[in-house]
């Protein structure tokens, strides 16, 4: 039997933290991870405080999104 796919709405807010653009993802109002900039990588940092390097910005609210489905999801 198939799954029916369930649509989701994450919710992307930039704000200045210590003077550096910050993007937090949010799920109504569960915190995902956050994505910031760290010299020409991005570095996502889940709610644990686990942070992964990644090459852009894309790839880390791809990375985040992913551990979220594979831990809670």
């Amino acid at each position: 039997m198939a799954r029916k796919d369930k649509n989701i709405e994450i919710i992307e807010n930039e704000k200045m933290v210590n003077g550096a653009l910050v993007s937090e993802l949010t799920l109504k109002d569960e915190v995902i991870g956050t994505v910031k900039q760290d010299g020409d990588r991005y570095l996502a940092i889940l709610p644990s405080g686990e942070e992964s390097k990644i090459n852009s910005s894309a790839e880390a609210v791809a990375h985040l999104l992913r551990e979220y489905h594979l831990h809670r999801g």
